[in-house]
Parts: C-alpha cells; structure tokens; sequence
C-alpha cells in the first residue's frame, strides 16, 4: 500500500471528534477557572477600587505651625524630602532606573504581563519567591497608599498584596488617560505625558535609605549635587539604593552600593542606555559621597519646634499628619527680628576697615562652618515664660548650627550687673562709694601681664578715670577697674555663688578675677533669662517654651501647656531689694548711662524697663540684654568660632547689637508695652549726695566751668537713691559735717571728716559783701532743680559745715573779717 494511500485511510487527529470534545471540555473548564479566578480576585480588585487616586500626587500631609495669633508660620514634614518636576530629573538617571526596575515600563498599561509570567515561571522553578514582576506603577501604588502597612493589618500574604498593587496599578493608568483624554486626544502622545506623570510621582515619593524621600533629597544627601548634576555612576548609585534602601544606601554600605550599582550599569549597557566602554570605566570608579544633605526646616525657628513638637507628642505621632501647632511665637516679632539683624550684619560688615569675611559672595564648603558675622536673638514674655521670637544665626542654608541653643561666648560687661547683686546682698548701696582709678593689669591678666587695664565699657574713644564714684554710677557706664575692685571686696566666691543663683555656668575651678568683667562663655538663654530676675523681684524664668497646643486632624486637643497660666516655673536669684536696686540703675544706662547717646530711638516712652550692653575685651563679641516690665530680650553678635581680632575698631555693643535689640523691643508695641517695675517694701527712696553717697546738705553742690567761656556755674549732687528699709544713712562729710560713724551707709566712712571746727553764726545769715561770688545751694536732687541764682550779697552759713571744697574757684584775697565776741 502507497503512503499516500496510507494518508488518507488515517484521518487527521484535530478531525477527530475525540479531540474536538476534548478541546471543548478544557474550554469550558478553563471559562469556569476565569469565571472561579475572577470572582477569587473580587474581593481584591474592590479593595483597589477604594482608594481615592486623586491623592495619588500628595506625598504627604503636612502639619501646620501658627503663631500666637493663629497666623501660619510654616508646615512640618515627616520625611525628608523636596519635590521637583520630571524636567530637572537628567534622563540618564531615569534610564538608569528603568533599566533596573522596569525595562517595559513604556509598553505595559501598569502591568507587565510579560514580567508576571516570567516572574511565576521562575518562582515555580526555584520553589520559593525570587522573582517580583512589580513595576513603576505598582511600586507607586504601594508607596502612595501603603500598602506595606494595609498588609499587616488585614494579615494579606505576600502574593494578595501583589494582586491589589496590581489593581491598583491598572486603576492609576487607567485614571490619568481618562483625566489627559480631552487635553491630549492623541493617544501615543498622551500615553508618554501619562508615563511622565507616572515617574513625576514616582521619583519624589520613594525611599531612598537614611531618611531621604524622593530622587532630590537623595541626591543632595548622598553626593550633594541637584540631580540634574550626578554622573552617571551616581545616578546608578542612587537607583541602586530602591532594591534594599536600608543595606545598600552608599553612605553607610559602600560596599554594597557599588556591587548593586555595578549591576544597574551592566543593566544599562545591556539595555543599549551606555557603550560598554563607559559601563568599563565606570565599574572602576569607586564610590565616594559628599553629603549635603537638605535639612526639614527652613529656619532655626523650625528646627526648635519640630524639636518640641516630636518631643511632646511623639514623632510616630506626627508622622501621620495634619496636626495643628499653635506655637508662643509671634510671627510680627519674628519677622522683624530676622530682617533687622540681616541688616544691622550688613551694615556692620560695610564699615570702613572691616577685615573679616562677609556674608555677600561667600562659597559653601562642605563641613566648615562660615567665617563671616553671626547674630542671635532671644526674647521671652517673662510673665509666662513664651518664647516670643527665637532667631538661631543669620543664614540657615549656609550654617544650621544654633546660636541660642548651642552657642556659647564671654559676655564681657554684661555680667557686671551679678557683681553687684551679690555686692547689694551683702550690704554695699547703689550710693557706697567705689574707687575709679587705674588698675594694674596684672590684677585681671587679660590681654597679658604688663600694663593698665582698659576702661572699654564706658564704650567711648576716650573714657576718664572719675577718682570716687558711688556704684550707681559705675555699673551705669560700666566702670571696669572700679567694677573689678567691688568685686574683690565682696569675694569671687560670693560673686560666682551669686551668678549661679541667677542660672549662669560658672565653672567650679579656680576662680580669678577675670570672671567679673565676663571672661566665662554662657549661652544665650542662660543670659536671657538670668535678667528676667531683675523685672520680677528676683525671681528669674527657669524654664521656657515654644509649643501652646497641638491639635490633630479631628480638632481634639493632643497636647496643652501647663504653663498657659502665667505663672512659670522660677527660681530666686537674689532678694527683690536687690533686684530692683539693679533695676534702677539698669533703668539709668538708658537715660544717663552708656546708651544715652543712642536710646532715643526707642519708641516705648518713658521707658522704665533696664538695659544693659555687654563688650568683652578685646571687642571680638557684642551683647545686648534688656527687658520692661512684660518681656525681656537677649542680642548677641559675634563668630562662631571666636576671633582673636576685634569685629571691627569701633566695635561698641552700643553700636553693633543694640540697633537690633531696639528695633526688636519696638516691634513689640502695642501688644507688649510696658509698665512701671514697682518698687518692694523692702526698699525705701532717699535723697543722697552723688559724692558722699550720704545724706546731703544744703551744701550738696559742684562747680562746673563752662568750656567756651570759663564761668562758674553750680549744679547740685543730691538725687534719688533706693536703699533698704532701715538702712542707716548718715549726713554728708563731704559737703557737711561729721558725725558719729554710726550714721553712714557703712561700718567704715567712705572719707574721714576732717577736723576743723564748724563756723557758729548769730543768725541764719551773714550780711555783707560776698568775696567768692557764691550761689544759692539746694537740697533738691538735681533733676527736680536744674536752676540755681547767684546771690552776690549774701553768704548763706549753715551749721555743721565745712565749706566748700572746689579746687576750680580761683579766689581773690577778701578783706579782713572778724567776728564779735561773744557777749
């Protein structure tokens, strides 16, 4: 028999009807498998269907930051991160990342069904799960809507979640044509802006390792370049880190990073992206991080309320979302202050002979810290402890260190207050008589051993030497040899038990006496809040804050300061006569002290608050402390590594920190105006002599000569001074004669009287010519009398006085006087 013949008697096997029943069967079965399949996968695709893609874009929900008022301040993210468009993201790092993670990804509709099928091939091949098939898309669906996290909570296996990213992800595509179709009736056209927006989103939300959220934030991080300036090998190096952020990040696993990157390169050139040969030199190159990193806030203000608010509530906490911080700020004070202190820098920095670096041109380089001028500022509502505004340094994207809660310098003439607290503890008076003369450097041993200490905290070209003074007058214009002598009389120890009762780090070492013009470095806030003292009767803030209440998204209060009662937390630094004896004169530097010349610009009027400049020696700092009666606000203004050379040669704290402080003080108007510090009833008011510091007499008066015309002219020394109540204060030996040594302010007298009897008139007056052209004295302190008449034909002679004692009366001889005998 033929084939052919063989051929046809064999009837072809898909002509059978076996087969065909067959066929038949396995197609019914295999529809009701899909149909099995489908309404299996149901309950997955619903669970897809409920997420709300519109949030697809938001990477995260904010927390608001307002101010006292309520007014918004700023937002606080959890993750660190900065959004960008797909236009500053360099294609070469896109095609890196494809090549990696999902080579179709322009072809497939969100799912790669090619990949799906290869991925369940080689699983079952391998028994267990090696492959993912998970693309862009789907990544995006899990990152977006945590699906990471709905796992764990609804106990979903491994391949269940895969299945709702799947959904998910055909959701998202599908979406965004139907969004696009209208814009981009063209359907290759809008296909490719679909795709774009797709790795838009993508690339900003996922994690990279080490905290850094999107392809920016890690770029910045780890090599700190903007994306759009990485080499290649670094984009390979950052899409390598989306396998494993945690383990193959370059900055703490090099290692690992440069095998994972190796392997995206050899990717890319197999994908035709690179030519072997650069994938060659490439592999060569190691890796090597510059870290940049971007930091969540955009000021030292941010910084210190995302610092409370996570310590407060918790950073899990806030890491979901939509909470509301009502902080102690007050954004009007807050702006004033910034902008004011980058001025008042500027300013400084264009004095003629300026030598340091300046702000303007300046070039970061990475890990060292800016050489140009910083500033800070520091004000608190003393009457609840707020902080009110809180400015950390002058330029946060080139420096985020933190003056006021890391900083810490000598305060030069600003501890000069805590000297004489501790002198007014111990039975010293605003009136007790100090020595104003030259001392010996070797007494301090500041600048070296030979030599006259300065008198650099008058703060003018030229400060006198003023022989006796009274203390008043030598903490209101910062006499230092004076200053420095008080406080060896009253003891280093007492002085630095005393300044640490007012919160400063004074050291337990050694003492020396250059402690007592500011040798020692305090913070900010320790200076801040050791004034707040002196309003408030001695007790000084112990504690501020930042954060009123923080709400969540629902409006229920999460947290609530304990404080809001205006009553802080405080401690005793010194007795409230003290205090309020520093107070007054702190009150005078204003008016009659070393900001006398520059005061009238503040526009609280009268002030009756106090103020006090702090210049260290050598001028290389600049300090301005001052308060009224509801806030106190602390200045400085310096380097952050120090300087060896003087700001600049003028460099006054009148004239450098205190412009800010007084801006700063008059932005605070009306809301904070202040009142009368009220004197306590352990003080009492006493007119004294200025050269006695006694009481005065009717002889209480000084010669002062006009400088153009060379006339005598007489003012009186007597004014208002604050002593304890029951303090003994004796008659004038200056002006007036002596008494017992139990009348003065001390055991000792400032000056012995001397012993020349007192001259006895018949009556109050002599008449007669009057030779020395005397004048009228007064018993009115000088600012109730600034007038005085000259009485030529009469010599007033009061009993138990000396006479006067004025070297500048050029006297002529008087014709020869006798007095009658007694009768």
């Amino acid at each position: 028999m033929s084939w052919t013949a063989n051929r046809k008697k064999k009837e072809r096997f898909y002509k059978r009807k076996g087969f065909l029943i067959f066929c038949l069967v396995c197609f019914l079965v295999g529809a009701l498998v899909l149909v099995i399949v489908d309404q299996l996968l149901d309950s997955y695709r619903d669970t897809a269907d409920e997420y709300e893609l519109s949030r697809i874009g938001e990477v995260e929900e904010p927390s608001l930051i307002l101010d006292r008022k309520g007014r918004e301040i700023g937002r606080m993210f959890v993750e660190n991160r900065s959004k960008i468009p797909l236009s500053e993201i360099p294609p070469v790092f896109i095609d890196a990342m494809l090549a990696q993670e999902d080579q179709r990804f322009h072809e497939h509709n969100g799912v790669d069904w090619i990949g799906v099928g290869r991925a369940v091939y080689l699983n079952v091949k391998s028994g267990g799960i090696t492959q993912g098939a998970g693309t862009v898309t789907m990544q995006l669906a899990r990152n977006a809507f945590d699906l990471l996290g709905e796992a764990r909570r609804e106990d979903w296996s491994g391949y269940e979640r895969k299945l709702v990213e799947a959904f998910l992800a055909l959701r998202i595509e599908e979406d965004l044509h139907e969004q696009l179709k209208s814009e981009y009736p063209d359907e290759g056209m809008r296909k490719k802006v679909v795709k774009d927006q797709i790795l838009e989103f993508y690339l900003n939300r996922v994690p990279f390792g080490v905290g850094y959220y999107g392809v920016r934030s890690a770029s910045l991080g780890y090599f700190g370049k903007e994306p759009v300036d990485l080499d290649v090998h670094e984009c390979a190096s950052i899409v390598a880190c989306l396998k494993n952020p945690k383990n193959i990040n370059p900055l703490r696993h090099p290692k690992n990073n440069k095998k994972a990157r190796d392997h995206v390169l050899n990717r890319m050139a197999l994908e035709g992206m690179i030519t072997e040969a650069d994938r060659d030199r490439m592999l060569a190159i190691a890796v090597e991080v510059s870290p940049n990193p971007i930091l969540r806030g955009k000021s030292y203000l941010y910084e210190r309320i995302a610092q409370d608010a996570h310590r407060l509530v918790g950073q899990e906490t806030l890491s979901q979302g939509g909470y509301t911080i009502r902080t102690t700020i007050d954004s009007d004070i807050q702006s004033s202050a910034e902008s004011e202190l980058s001025a008042q820098l500027e300013r400084i920095e264009s004095e003629p002979g300026y030598a340091h670096p300046k702000h303007d041109g300046y070039v970061r380089e990475p890990g060292k810290a800016p050489g140009y001028l910083q500033g800070a500022l520091l004000m608190v509502d003393h009457s609840s402890g707020e902080v009110l505004a809180h400015v950390g340094g002058r330029d946060y994207s080139d420096s985020q260190f933190d003056f006021v809660q890391n900083g810490r310098r000598p305060i030069g003439t600003a501890f000069l207050p805590f000297v004489y607290a501790a002198a007014f503890e111990r039975g010293i008076s605003p009136a007790s008589l100090l020595q104003d003369e030259r001392m010996n450097n070797r007494a301090l041993m500041v600048g070296g051993t030979e030599g006259v200490v300065g008198e650099w905290g008058m703060e003018i070209p030229a400060p006198p030497y003023e022989g006796q003074i009274t203390a008043r007058r030598g903490l209101a214009v910062s006499k230092i040899g004076a200053s420095v002598r008080l406080g060896i009389d009253v003891g280093l120890e007492e002085v630095a038990k005393t300044a640490r009762s007012f919160g400063l780090d004074i050291p337990d070492e050694r003492l020396r006496n250059r402690m007592l013009i500011g040798w020692n470095q305090i913070s900010l806030p320790e200076l801040t809040l050791a004034y707040t003292a002196f309003p408030r009767r001695g007790k000084r803030v112990a504690e501020t804050f930042y954060v009123r209440e923080i709400w969540d998204s629902d409006g229920h209060p999460v947290f609530t300061s304990n404080h809001l009662d205006g009553n802080p937390p405080s401690v005793t630094a010194c007795s409230s006569a003290a205090a309020f004896q520093v107070h007054s004169i702190l009150n005078d530097v204003a008016e009659r002290g070393n900001l006398a010349e520059v005061s009238s610009g503040l526009s609280e009027t009268p002030f009756e608050g106090g103020a006090k400049t702090g210049t260290p020696y050598g001028f290389t700092d600049a300090w301005m402390v001052g308060y009224n009666s509801r806030i106190t606000c602390g200045v400085w203004m310096g380097f952050h590594k120090g300087s060896r050379k003087a700001i600049h040669g003028d460099a006054f704290a009148k004239n450098l920190a205190y412009p800010l402080w007084q801006e700063a003080m008059n932005s605070t108007l009306p809301d904070f105006r202040g009142g009368e510090i009220a004197q306590p009833d352990s003080i009492e008011k006493i007119t004294a002599c200025r050269t006695s510091g006694m009481r005065p007499t009717r002889y209480c008066n000084e010669a002062v000569e006009d400088p153009h015309t060379g006339a005598l002219s007489f003012r009186s020394t007597s004014y208002d001074e604050y002593f304890r109540k029951g303090e003994k204060v004796g008659i004038c030996t200056v002006h007036g004669s002596a008494g017992g040594f139990d009348q003065f302010v001390n055991e000792k007298p400032q000056r012995e009287a001397l012993p020349v009897a007192p001259v006895k008139p018949k009556a109050p007056l002599l008449l007669g010519a009057d030779p020395y052209l005397s004048e009228m004295p007064s018993l009115a302190p000088e600012d109730q009398n600034a007038t005085f008449f000259l009485i030529q034909n009469t010599l007033m002679v009061g009993d138990r006085v000396r006479g006067e004692r004025e070297a500048l009366l050029k006297l002529t001889r008087p014709p020869r006087f006798e007095l009658p005998a007694d009768e």
